[in-house]
């Protein structure tokens, strides 16, 4: 199973072990003299099985991750997961920069008595590369998912 596969796998599995837990909790009280369709303690059973089973397929991913290098890059799966999201982050906080000038309760006295001290359209350039390379990052992770077996 390469770790594209593992990755669909762990979502359809995560998504079971939701509504197994939705389950026990719509089951948990039962009327007085009455039989519920689904027993807790089964259902309780099952959930600490499938989060065991979820737990193990992590781990194997997450093994994978830090030995596998990225297709068409010098480094691992796990650095490459990890600059994704140092760029979403990044490019998160460049985008919220000039916020204060645009937002309608800073004054137009205030809006006048002061200026950037860069150019918010080298904050946009800087964005756009960000972003460009985040997308290239992204295509090469997942095409190395799609290409990696797990270990």
């Amino acid at each position: 199973m390469n770790i594209g596969e593992a990755l669909t796998l762990l979502k359809k599995e995560k998504s079971r072990l939701s509504r197994l837990i939705s389950l026990r909790k719509d089951n948990v009280f039962v009327e007085v003299g009455k039989k519920t369709e689904f027993n807790v303690s089964e259902l309780t059973e099952k959930i600490n099985k499938k989060t065991e089973e979820i737990r193990f397929l992590k781990i194997k991913i997450q093994k994978t991750n830090v030995s596998a290098i990225v297709i068409g890059d010098e480094i691992t799966l796990a650095e490459a997961i990890i600059k994704v999201n140092d760029l979403r982050g990044k490019i998160g906080d460049l985008s919220k920069l000039f916020d204060k000038k645009r937002d309608s309760w800073y004054s137009e006295k205030e809006k006048k008595e002061t200026i950037s001290q860069i150019e918010e359209s080298s904050i946009e350039d800087e964005i756009e590369r960000l972003e460009n390379e985040k997308a290239k990052l992204d295509n090469d992770i997942q095409m190395t998912n799609w290409k990696t077996n797990l270990f």
